[in-house]
């Protein structure tokens, strides 16, 4: 076996090709911030949504009603002009999401409850992204955490594959192993420490430990989904991004990851420097 079949082969090509391909669109619109930032979180939050609906097996009719739902608050937050309007935005979500759940357990709909926490799981972390960028040095803060997911993604999958030995979590998610939960966590802390020196956002006492704690909070995310997935007997959540499946299967960990940053940044103010 060569080398680059015990790290995936052909397979693993796809997927960085994949991901190179993407790459530059998305720190692209980071950077530019504005209508561009908010138009691809918005056309993510419609395709999230989208592909969870399908997931939990929403029936045809109710997707249709619920997607109208979710392009209205697409539209919303490309129109919102401040944060404040998206802690608004964000408190809104939540509550729909509670009720589309509520009804769906009144009427015995499970698919129901299961799309009201797919309205919270997709606008939550969405919502967060927006407001992470309007904050000082918000486009900074922002590329942080996609680069704490994404070096936990890598390292754990290179640690993974190239140590092995027990799993993580068998039952939920065949594939991780303790080795690969510790090499994200050691690549994500060298890259998010280095990007964060380099940035001035703030101080390394708080920032080491949080991309440790971070990387292993994006994997618990990415638990929670393969533990939905294998719920409703689906291999992956779609088929958008070749080699990776679909964009929930490659934002699963950022879903968590997001709202941590988020909340840490907005008590954190005045308190630690940052």
């Amino acid at each position: 076996m060569t080398l680059l079949e015990s790290f995936g082969g052909k397979g693993l090509i796809t997927r960085v090709v994949s991901a190179l391909t993407l790459l530059p669109i998305v720190l692209a619109a980071v950077w530019y911030g504005g209508y561009a930032y908010r138009a691809l979180i918005s056309v993510a939050a419609l395709i999230m949504f989208y592909e969870w609906l399908r997931l939990v097996r929403v029936g045809d009719r109710a997707m249709q009603g619920l997607w109208l739902a979710g392009v209205l608050a697409a539209l919303n937050l490309l129109v919102a002009k401040n944060a404040d309007e998206i802690l608004v935005g964000l408190g809104f979500t939540v509550f729909m999401g509670g009720t589309i759940s509520l009804a769906g357990a009144l009427l015995r709909r499970v698919n129901l409850v299961w799309a009201g926490v797919g309205a919270a799981y997709v606008g939550v972390p969405i919502l967060c992204l927006w407001w992470l960028r309007e904050q000082p040095q918000g486009a900074a803060w922002v590329m942080w955490t996609l680069l704490v997911v994404w070096a936990t993604d890598v390292g754990a999958y290179f640690a993974g594959k190239g140590i092995g030995g027990p799993r993580l979590v068998p039952r939920l998610s065949p594939n991780k192993t303790w080795a690969g939960l510790f090499g994200g966590m050691v690549l994500a802390l060298v890259a998010a420490t280095g990007f964060a020196n380099f940035a001035s956002l703030g101080s390394l006492f708080w920032l080491a430990p949080g991309a440790v704690l971070l990387a292993a909070w994006s994997q618990v995310g990415d638990i929670a989904e393969s533990a939905v997935k294998r719920y409703f007997e689906a291999k992956d959540s779609g088929s958008l991004i070749p080699g990776h499946g679909g964009l929930l299967d490659r934002v699963d960990g950022l879903v968590f990851a997001v709202p941590a940053v988020a909340l840490f940044l907005a008590l954190s103010k005045g308190t630690t420097g940052l």
